[in-house]
């Protein structure tokens, strides 16, 4: 019998729950919850009412389990995962004190080929949490043992447990899940075969592995037909047939009848490997047949994508690509070099000409170089784990790639802002020893439009030079100045105002950190250099104030005001002082609401004209916290944010921006290490111009803490680099948006795509504004216009856009042709 059961405390009656402040019984180790019966599932709650628990003859252990079947992530009211929550004192979590023993257990299967990372909560009756991934294998057993001194380190008292909570990140497509066997154990490791071998019983009565291997068989016998005599192909032939007997393998171990977890393991990974070596096999013969005459592959790839040098194969765009680009812009694209069953040594790539009719257009080339990459429960969607390619290696002008990987290079374009329009082409020479010279032409479209050079989306992006000194070993004042203006550099060309968030010279995550105004001598500089659009004069920082001692917080109010107007005197004697604002109370909540409403009032009174920004907990953008008038610019995060409470606030006068974070995973955008690159390129380009955010804000773009990357400091070894992607928490990319190459910042595809993006925002900005400067567009061609300023080819909302790179650049290239059709009425 299926059972809805809504995230709602009302489905619980008050009774159920065990009072805060009663203690139960512990019981002996075993088995507590067998979901033997339709009872056991009182007191579940799930996220929505769209998703579903329901009891199955599915079990690890004993007649029934559970399946949670997630809703796609499109469902109204879906967040990011789905979530199941069984909490203590109902029939759905029995036992409530797991004191006296080593271990909390459970299993969890899937049937699905969805392979992502779940999150497991505890939570007692004191609002103390602890928290633990898991991983979700596709069509595997995970035993999810939680061990009971990690979690009573965090403080978690676990004679008194609330509840606990199973999360599954949701996908396009409805996804199941199934748990059983909640379970108390006095050792570990102990012996799980039982769980395991049932388990596998279900996965092998509820997977299509004939199905599946059937599919396989099919594809390898179109790959093996089109393969000549030659030794090449001979080769390749011999990777196909050891594919097709593998597959016939497989199917007989299939046809042999029951398995234990221990053979149904090695079994179920063949089976997945298969899955991905079979297509990455046709990624080779496709470039095989393209020239039979040729030592090596080559083919390109979109810019929007990855191409991952091992197991995972790529969607090609053909041997000779084509971009589309306005004056003034850049534009990517990859070249990906393919061994045909035979290592490659020595592959080099250089740019050999660029014709055209101008000689406008600049090119250059470097490998693409990968990082080991571990998805967590932040990811919220299925991403690969192992080498993913990322940095891009202008360091490296020699690789070798082994007959079992790809190498994918960037072409990176870029039109000067007085470019002829016109068709250009770039030539790219591919070299490996003792193989012919390949070429890839790129052919280069540039249209009669200048999209503006300065950026016309507002960035507050956090830069950390103290970590760079660090890392490099910096000591000379002189030479950490010298630096220091390198990258402000790097960051400009790459549409990132200079600017600190946290302003110290010091690193901002350091105990007590030495925060200060930005000097004025640093503000000139960017003025001088870059241009101004406006910087952080002092970070309000929230740690400064005691939130159970308001009685104290005026002092230290006092003590920011004065440092305030030191500055101020300073940055109005240079010029510079109607570009200062003030940031403060990040993430603020709670008591801390008071406390920045008091610093604010006080900022205010003291510089009437410094606009005040913030990213603390409000999601009404003042209206519930009375901070409306006290705060300019409204940074919720971007989950967060919601487009009428922003619109209201931008009609009283205030801005509202947004920022991604690590709690910003799938279905919205991100930038950490094996998201598709193109999330990045729409965030900063259409989602942003959609939504009217007017800034984005991002709290590190360097966070290389010397204690996270202690065995590899710098990304300066080989093209599959030790340095650990791995970043905030774990989580890669996050905090870091480029590297520390072997003599200063490597650009990343992630920042090219960011760039892209910033790029596209003014291609919106210079259509809307040839739109509304013009008055002889015709009205078919204005209402068009319109339509691509709405941008609902590409992007619904936040949660809701393409991750198709053809689809964006069919709409991109739409834009710019409807910018220069009006440009040419005007």
């Amino acid at each position: 019998m299926k059972l809805r059961l809504l995230l709602t405390a009302l489905t619980l009656t008050a009774g159920s729950l065990v009072p805060v402040g009663t203690a139960q019984a512990a019981v002996p180790a075993g088995v507590f919850q067998d979901f033997e019966t339709d009872a056991d599932l009182q007191g579940a709650i799930v996220s929505l009412p769209q998703d579903k628990l329901e009891r199955t003859a599915n079990p690890t252990h004993g007649g029934s389990g559970v399946k949670f079947t997630v809703a796609p992530a499109g469902t109204p009211g879906a967040t990011a995962s789905a979530g199941v929550n069984l909490y203590a004192g109902t029939p759905s979590l029995p036992v409530s004190d797991w004191s006296g023993h080593t271990v909390l257990g459970f299993d969890f299967f899937t049937e699905l080929d969805y392979t992502t990372v779940g999150r497991v909560t505890v939570r007692d009756q004191a609002n103390k949490a602890w928290g633990l991934d898991y991983t979700i294998s596709g069509r595997g057993w995970t035993p999810v043992d939680l061990r009971l001194s990690a979690i009573t380190a965090a403080g978690v008292d676990i004679s008194r447990i609330a509840y606990i909570g199973i999360s599954i990140p949701r996908s396009k497509t409805p996804v199941t899940g199934h748990y059983d066997a909640f379970r108390l154990v006095d050792s570990y490791p102990y012996d799980e075969t039982p769980y395991s071998d049932q388990a596998t019983a279900q996965l092998l009565r509820l997977s299509d592995f004939d199905g599946v291997l059937s599919k396989l068989s099919r594809q390898l016998a179109d790959l093996d037909r089109p393969l000549g005599p030659g030794p090449t192909d001979a080769r390749l032939r011999a990777q196909v047939e050891a594919a097709q007997a593998q597959c016939v393998a497989l199917q007989d171990t299939l046809s042999a009848g029951p398995m234990t977890y221990a053979q149904y393991a090695p079994f179920n990974t063949a089976v997945t490997a298969l899955q991905r070596s079979v297509p990455r096999l046709a990624n080779t013969i496709q470039a095989r047949l393209r020239d039979r005459h040729a030592d090596f592959g080559l083919e390109s790839a979109d810019s929007m994508a990855l191409v991952y040098p091992k197991d995972l194969p790529f969607t090609s765009t053909g041997p000779a690509p084509s971009v589309s680009l306005t004056r003034g812009e850049y534009e990517s694209v990859q070249a990906v070099v393919l061994p045909f069953a035979e290592q490659l040594t020595g592959v080099q790539a250089r740019v050999v000409s660029v014709s055209g009719p101008a000689g406008a257009l600049t090119a250059s080339v470097a490998p693409v170089g990968s990082l080991n990459v571990t998805p967590t429960s932040q990811y919220h969607r299925p991403t690969y784990a192992g080498w993913t390619p990322d940095p891009i290696r202008d360091d490296l002008h020699t690789v070798d790639v082994p007959a079992d990987t790809i190498q994918p290079y960037w072409i990176r374009l870029k039109a000067s802002p007085t470019a002829k329009p016109g068709s250009y082409k770039v030539k790219v020479a591919f070299t490996a020893n003792g193989k012919h010279t390949r070429t890839m032409t790129v052919a280069a479209n540039v249209w009669p439009v200048t999209v503006p050079d300065q950026p016309k989306l507002n960035t507050t992006f956090h830069f950390t030079p103290a970590i760079v000194n660090d890392l490099y070993g910096i000591t000379d004042p002189a030479e950490q100045e010298a630096t220091k203006h390198t990258y402000w550099s790097f960051l400009h060309d790459y549409k990132i105002e200079p600017d600190q968030l946290y302003t110290c010279p010091c690193i901002p995550s350091a105990p007590n950190p030495v925060i200060v105004p930005t000097p004025v001598e640093d503000v000139v500089y960017i003025r001088d250099h870059y241009g101004l659009r406006d910087f952080n004069a002092l970070y309000l920082w929230a740690g400064r104030l005691n939130p159970s001692k308001p009685e104290t917080w005026q002092a230290q109010i006092d003590t920011w005001i004065a440092q305030l107007r030191t500055a101020m005197d300073s940055y109005r004697a240079a010029g510079v002082d109607k570009y200062a604002y003030v940031y403060g109370f990040d993430e603020a909540s709670g008591p801390m609401l008071q406390a920045a409403k008091q610093t604010f009032a006080a900022v205010k009174a003291a510089f009437p004209d410094v606009p005040i920004m913030t990213t603390l907990r409000d999601n009404s953008m003042g209206v519930d916290t009375g901070l409306t008038g006290l705060v300019d610019i409204w940074a919720p995060q971007q989950d967060l944010y919601n487009q009428a409470v922003a619109e209201r606030t931008r009609a009283r006068g205030d801005q509202a921006w947004w920022y991604p974070d690590i709690a910003t995973g799938s279905p919205l955008p991100n930038w950490f290490n094996g998201y598709p690159p193109i999330d990045s390129r729409t965030l900063m380009g259409p989602m942003s111009y959609k939504a009217g955010v007017e800034g984005v804000l991002y709290y590190a773009t360097n966070r290389w803490l010397r204690t996270d990357h202690a065995n590899q400091l710098l990304v300066n070894d080989g093209i599959l680099s030790a340095w650990k992607a791995a970043t905030f928490n774990g989580t890669a990319g996050d905090g870091s948006m480029f590297y520390p190459g072997p003599t200063g910042p490597m650009a990343s595809i992630r920042l090219e795509n960011f760039r892209d993006g910033m790029e596209d925002y003014n291609l919106l900005w210079l259509l809307s504004h040839d739109l509304s400067s013009s008055h002889h567009v015709p009205a078919v061609l204005k209402q068009h216009a319109n339509k691509l300023l709405a941008a609902g080819d590409v992007v619904t909302d936040q949660r809701n856009f393409t991750e198709d790179p053809a689809h964006y650049r069919q709409w991109r290239a739409d834009v710019i042709a409807t910018t220069t059709a009006i440009e040419l009425v005007r």
